[in-house]
């Protein structure tokens, strides 16, 4: 036998004796996995019961965490109760809102229209009429009309100054006749419109019609009411004027009263007003025939104070000096101080202030640029001595 031979023959002896040496570990390795897959089932068995206890306690923590249908209801219930006032107190805040943005246009308004009827009035002006002219044939004039004297004139029409004309090379009046109307609007459910209409020429005659709706201008609708009294100078109100008759011939009211009122809704109780706005009519009427008297040297005197010439102030009845009275310019007496306004005589006299507390404030101050001798009565009694010196 050769020595490769003798080798392998050796080789193989070894291994059939390792093969030999550990053949009982294969075998108890396979006993060992025969025993566990015969005691598996037995194990599983075992451990069912742990198994099942674990899957009912997590149902019970999920049934736990959950909501029952009446829990739900109950919150949607609540939800439902907090929704319901969060919304009635928003609608609740903005209706109040909405009314207060109304009342605040409605008072605006007001005051424009207010402000733009009294601005007319205070310019009214007035000539008286002659002795010796034709009634018919002056057209100066002051004319107020109503339905009903307690509601206040709805229809008036004056002649005003402080028309500004345009600028031309020939000389022009600042003088127009203005009118203001109040006509039911077209909606027929009782609102009043206000038009204004103004001319800047005095017609050739006299004219006492209003204008029309058509040759009006609108300034202001949705109105449930619109009037204006007037005070004469014996301190009465009245809802109408005319001076064109002979009870009340070239005469112009002191002051006057404008009302206003708004309809917020289609009810009898949707009214917002009454605006009132009282404004004093500075401007007396004038007398252009004593005075054209008065520059030529007649009987009317030369004091524009005393036009009647009795030698007594027209308006305070207190005598006032004449030509021979009057020092000459080479005199060393002193000059006439400037007449006071009614803000001056405020200012001098603090006691007036508590006599004018019970007017209008927009009356009291429509009338403090004026010179003490344009008030027109009962005002110019309020005057203390300390003003008139």
């Amino acid at each position: 036998m050769s020595a490769a031979s003798q080798r392998r023959a050796a080789t193989a002896h070894e291994a059939r004796r390792i093969s030999e040496a550990n053949r009982p570990v294969s075998r108890l390795a396979g006993q060992r996995r025969a025993g566990t897959a015969h005691n598996a089932p037995r194990t599983f068995a075992a451990r069912a019961p742990v198994s099942r206890v674990a899957s009912q306690r997590r149902a019970a923590r999920l049934h736990q965490a959950g909501f029952t249908l009446l829990e739900m209801l109950a919150v949607i219930f609540l939800m439902s109760i907090v929704l319901f006032v969060a919304i009635d107190f928003y609608l609740d805040l903005s209706l109040a809102s909405n009314a207060a943005t109304d009342k605040t246009r409605a008072a605006r308004r007001a005051v424009v229209l207010l402000d733009r009827v009294a601005r007319d009035l205070e310019g009214a002006v007035l000539l008286k009429k002659p002795a010796d002219v034709d009634p018919m044939a002056f057209p100066w004039l002051f004319v107020a009309d109503s339905e009903s004297t307690d509601a206040g004139a709805d229809r008036v029409k004056f002649v005003r100054r402080g028309h500004h004309p345009n600028a031309t090379s020939a000389a022009a009046s600042d003088l127009e006749i203005v009118a203001w109307i109040a006509v039911p609007d077209e909606s027929g459910e009782g609102d009043v419109e206000v038009r204004r209409s103004s001319w800047s020429q005095l017609p050739e005659s006299l004219d006492r019609s209003f204008p029309s709706v058509e040759n009006s201008d609108l300034v202001a609708a949705g109105l449930a009411s619109f009037g204006i009294k007037f005070q004469g100078e014996a301190g009465t109100w009245t809802g109408r004027w005319d001076s064109t008759t002979l009870d009340g011939s070239s005469e112009l009211p002191t002051s006057a009263e404008i009302e206003v009122s708004f309809r917020t809704g289609p009810g009898e109780g949707d009214i917002d007003g009454p605006y009132v706005r009282r404004v004093l009519l500075p401007l007396r009427p004038i007398d252009l025939e004593a005075q054209l008297a008065q520059a030529a040297g007649g009987p009317g005197g030369t004091n524009p104070r005393d036009q009647n010439g009795d030698g007594k102030d027209d308006e305070t009845g207190e005598p006032v000096p004449t030509e021979d009275q009057k020092p000459a310019d080479g005199d060393q007496a002193e000059e006439a101080a400037p007449e006071l306004t009614v803000a001056e005589c405020l200012a001098r006299a603090p006691q007036l202030a508590s006599q004018l507390d019970g007017l209008d404030p927009s009356l009291v101050s429509s009338i403090k640029s004026l010179r003490l001798s344009a008030l027109p009565p009962p005002y110019s009694t309020m005057i203390p001595a300390a003003c008139r010196q």
